[in-house]
């Protein structure tokens, strides 16, 4: 029998996973915001995570910001880890070639530590992310549209 999620990847100090399924709306608005207006890149996601590395993904919020990265700046942001050329060569090469509609490429950068990944057959392509994104914004706006301004 498996272990609970949080239990194994806890143990490992593998909490990557987790941590995309529960932010995956908001990678996907990344990278289907980031390709229709810079072209193709990638998504990094700079992650504090708490310094025991336990977290309870049902109530914990790990601090985070998400931004993407143009291809055009993708090798120099990419050296900054000192990562061997031939790998940086093989990511970029992947940035060149991946699916936009049906991946994403994404970078979580833990203290300096990168961990790369290309998700893909995901159950929401980045596309439907960002119209999702799109639609939900108005449920978190303070402003009331039928009085122009805000609520009191």
């Amino acid at each position: 029998m498996r272990p609970r999620n949080e239990v194994w990847q806890g143990y490992y100090g593998y909490w990557q996973n987790l941590f995309i399924r529960e932010n995956l709306l908001l990678l996907g608005h990344a990278a289907w915001q980031g390709f229709i207006t810079q072209g193709r890149g990638m998504v990094v996601c700079d992650v504090a995570m708490f310094e025991d590395g336990s977290v309870d993904w049902n109530s914990d919020i790990v601090e985070h910001t998400v931004r993407f990265v143009p291809l055009s700046n993708v090798s120099a942001y990419l050296q900054t880890f000192s990562l061997e050329a031939a790998l940086i060569e093989r990511l970029i090469d992947t940035v060149q070639t991946y699916d936009p509609d049906r991946a994403i490429l994404l970078l979580i950068n833990e203290d300096g530590r990168a961990d790369i990944n290309l998700l893909q057959q995901l159950a929401i392509s980045p596309a439907d992310c960002y119209q999702q994104m799109q639609r939900r914004r108005s449920e978190f706006q303070l402003e009331d549209p039928t009085h122009g301004g805000c609520y009191e």
